[in-house]
């Protein structure tokens, strides 16, 4: 994946998933991700919501953002987009709950722009190795 092609991924990602939050319970949107770096040290994996508009430059997330430190695109390994996941919240009292992302569509407009991934009835992902 070149640089633009990522920079297009999340403009697409936020466009038709809405906004994303480091707190799943806050976040209309979740993902996993990994980089090359870490796969080659420990093999962490990142969750949180996905980045923002305003968090993409054009090599890198940026710091401070939704992902809460920079990422250059090239170093993205894998990324995961669950069909749903699930959240919990202590903030006034417990909650649970379930939520859905629509990866049907996201994967038709990826599509349309020519980004490659791969959908199944769990997941959307691009996995770079």
């Amino acid at each position: 994946m070149t640089d633009q092609e990522w920079l297009t991924f999340f403009t697409i990602c936020a466009k038709v998933l809405g906004p994303g939050n480091r707190i799943a319970s806050k976040s209309a949107f979740w993902c996993s991700w990994t980089t090359f770096s870490k796969l080659s040290d420990d093999v962490f994996y990142w969750r949180c919501g996905l980045p923002s508009v305003d968090d993409l430059m054009p090599t890198h997330i940026k710091d401070s953002g939704t992902w809460g430190q920079p990422f250059l695109y090239q170093d993205i390994a894998h990324i995961i987009l669950p069909r749903s996941f699930f959240w919990d919240t202590t903030e006034g009292g417990y909650e649970a709950g379930e939520k859905t992302q629509d990866l049907d569509r996201l994967s038709q407009e990826l599509t349309a722009a020519g980004i490659k991934h791969r959908l199944t009835e769990l997941v959307l992902e691009i996995k770079l190795y």
